[in-house]
């Protein structure tokens, strides 16, 4: 030692700090567009199948053409996805009630699994099929890395 003090920066501070708040503004940015995208998403199929049952449900491989089976489409396709784009939305509007995000990035990161449980069991299904499994890992890893320690770094609260 020399004898002269050791100086220090305080934790947070200085350029690794600043790299590391634009990480976690990044990951909370991903966080955020894959709820919007979601929500877009769901909300869109959903106002369709108001508009054009029987082709939304042709793109699922359903039929519909009776009073249960438009029932239960509807309930499906119409209310339930309604719900989660609704959820999706508020949930990239409201990004400091992390549960919110991390909600609905489960919701979509479960149909995914349910989609790979299905081919375990089931067999491989059509491409569109499986690139929409495919597509909804990846949103749900998306909003699911952006989850409780980006979204309280970001605002400065701790983690």
């Amino acid at each position: 030692p020399s004898g002269l003090a050791q100086r220090t920066r305080p934790r947070g501070s200085g350029v690794d700090s600043l790299c590391g708040m634009d990480i976690e503004r990044a990951r909370l940015g991903l966080r955020r567009l894959g709820l919007l995208g979601s929500g877009l998403t769901f909300g869109s199929i959903a106002l369709a199948s108001l508009a054009v049952p029987e082709k939304v449900a042709a793109q699922y491989a359903y039929s519909v053409g009776t009073p249960d089976s438009f029932n239960e489409f509807h309930a499906i396709f119409t209310g339930f996805w309604l719900g989660l784009a609704l959820l999706m939305f508020t949930a990239a509007r409201r990004w400091e009630d992390r549960r919110l995000g991390d909600l609905a990035g489960a919701a979509i990161g479960l149909q995914a699994l349910a989609r790979l449980l299905s081919i375990a069991l089931h067999g491989a299904p059509s491409a569109s099929f499986s690139s929409a499994m495919l597509g909804e890992l990846v949103t749900a890893i998306l909003i699911l890395q952006g989850g409780p320690i980006a979204a309280a770094r970001a605002s400065g609260r701790p983690p």
